[in-house]
């Protein structure tokens, strides 16, 4: 399996869109889901929404979430982003249900939901490697559910990351994002300590300053050759292309610059300050001076 990893806003939707632009590699996105109800009550929920938008499964995530099951409405909205049918779902549901797995609340069993799902999306594109978005720190616990997986981590500069998540309205105070920014980047560098040989680091900045270098990096530890079409991400078979992803638009486009140093125009000294206070021996590392 394959794991891009790295906290919001730091890249990893541009880091998975070009990994999953290769032809032996089948990515989902933000697949890891919420708290959700069993699988049998998500089957009704799912045979409900599809009766009522006409069987349309890139709307049931929509609907349901509009009738007040925003769990299990974003995770079929997840689900159809991935690139897989209503019938590949139904399929997951009834292994689930096979399985004995009743309410999916322990992050096991959420990791083992989402490998499901993507790995309807491999089958169906007969790719080599699978996997999705690890956007939480629990590097262990995932290698520990899926030993032999391989781990590309993006960090970025935690100021950008700061005006980022303003610029979206996450309700995250700067002193959270500066925690979780440093927990992320802590719990990556000691997974990669002791599994160097499938653990990739890579920055923001220069993935998308030097893609080449970069990229070619990160498939000297991946068992599939490079190709060139993870350099025309912005119009490849990447499913984020074609399934609503909120970052599609962006991700039509190649590789730019104009987001590295955002916080200068967007933070104020107050943030700025209270980022570099928090983060500044890792900023320092990593040369955000």
């Amino acid at each position: 399996m394959l794991f891009p990893c790295g906290m919001s806003r730091s890249g990893t939707t541009l880091l998975t869109t070009v990994l999953d632009s290769h032809s032996q590699i089948a990515l989902g996105y933000e697949l890891i889901p919420p708290r959700l109800p069993s699988p049998g009550q998500i089957k009704v929920l799912l045979e409900k929404a599809l009766a009522e938008c006409g069987g349309d499964f890139g709307k049931c995530g929509r609907v349901l979430r509009h009738a007040g099951q925003e769990d299990t409405g974003l995770f079929i909205t997840r689900s159809f982003r991935t690139g897989i049918s209503v019938e590949d779902l139904f399929e997951v549901l009834k292994g689930m249900e096979r399985e004995g797995l009743k309410e999916t609340v322990d992050l096991r069993d959420r990791l083992a939901v989402a490998s499901k799902v993507a790995e309807k999306k491999k089958n169906r594109e007969s790719a080599a490697l699978f996997g999705f978005k690890l956007n939480i720190p629990s590097i262990d616990r995932a290698h520990n559910l899926f030993p032999g997986g391989h781990y590309v981590y993006i960090l970025r500069d935690p100021r950008d990351v700061v005006a980022s998540h303003r610029e979206r309205g996450f309700k995250r105070t700067t002193k959270q994002i500066c925690q979780a920014w440093n927990n992320y980047l802590d719990a990556f560098l000691a997974f990669q300590t002791h599994h160097s040989e499938v653990a990739v680091f890579i920055r923001y900045e220069d993935l998308v300053t030097t893609p080449q270098e970069t990229i070619e990096g990160i498939f000297q530890k991946l068992p599939v050759e490079l190709e060139d079409s993870v350099f025309a991400f912005y119009r490849s078979k990447a499913t984020v292309h074609r399934a609503g992803h909120p970052n599609a638009e962006a991700l039509r486009q190649n590789f730019f610059t104009t987001s590295i140093a955002r916080w200068r125009q967007e933070l104020d000294n107050k943030d700025t300050e209270e980022v570099e206070m928090l983060c500044s021996s890792r900023m320092a590392r990593w040369k955000y001076v």
